[in-house]
């Protein structure tokens, strides 16, 4: 998982970067110290099923690298009610909703997220293959989450576009049976093959009860560079 230093009023906090994460998300101890009102309710599902209840910000600005960007609405949740406590302390979370006006370039390998202008853009499109892809907007449409189109067996399987995900790539149990795929006794599954775009990635997956179709992980995300362009709802990668 990757972390970025994000400036509020001038003080350094740790965020998580997470594609997968649906929305940005602030901490209720720095919501606090900026004297906002929390109020309202979210709710959201991690993967798994689990029901992640929430509440809301507003006019939240977040300063990444060089870029200011003012936050209508942001969540106010603690992320480490959930992780290990020994885990180092995280006090938001980056999510791809927070460049939704952007075309944005995603580069894990060289810890690189990349804001472009039009020339860049343009520049940087150039050889990269489209992919199948939808945009999800949650069930009260505030939320921000990528699916990739990966085809099996003359349909269409849809995997969240998870940075987040630490882990294998993730199959849900129906996926599993169309890709053949069984949990080895010592974890060490084998290889399977999923065709993104024109590029076969072949990587070990993992079953698990989840939601979704599958869910993409930070290694497979990391061997490819990813841009997407937010307001037209497309993604390119090479």
């Amino acid at each position: 998982m990757k972390t970025v230093d994000v400036f509020i009023e001038g003080k350094k906090y740790n965020f998580l970067f997470d594609t997968g994460g649906a929305d940005t998300f602030i901490s209720p101890e720095i919501a606090k110290s900026l004297h906002k009102d929390i109020y309202g309710s979210i709710t959201g599902f991690r993967m798994s099923g689990e029901i992640i209840k929430a509440q809301k910000a507003n006019n939240i600005s977040l300063t990444i690298g060089k870029t200011n960007i003012l936050h209508q609405t942001v969540s106010v949740w603690d992320l480490m009610s959930i992780l290990p406590k020994d885990f180092a302390r995280i006090d938001g979370i980056i999510s791809l909703k927070s460049f939704k006006e952007s075309i944005l370039t995603i580069d894990l390998s060289k810890n690189m997220i990349i804001i472009e202008n039009k020339a860049s853009a343009k520049k940087r499109l150039n050889g990269k293959s489209p992919l199948l892809t939808r945009f999800a907007n949650g069930l009260e449409g505030s939320e921000l989450n990528i699916f990739i189109g990966i085809p099996k067996a003359n349909n269409i399987y849809w995997f969240l576009f998870d940075s987040g995900n630490s882990g294998p790539l993730l199959l849900s149990k129906e996926s599993a049976e169309i890709w053949k795929v069984q949990n080895d006794n010592d974890g060490n599954n084998q290889e399977s093959e999923f065709i993104m775009g024109k590029k076969n990635l072949k990587i070990k997956p993992f079953v698990r009860d989840i939601i979704y179709d599958g869910v993409l992980n930070f290694e497979a995300i990391s061997r490819y560079v990813f841009t997407i362009d937010f307001k037209n709802k497309e993604v390119w990668f090479n």
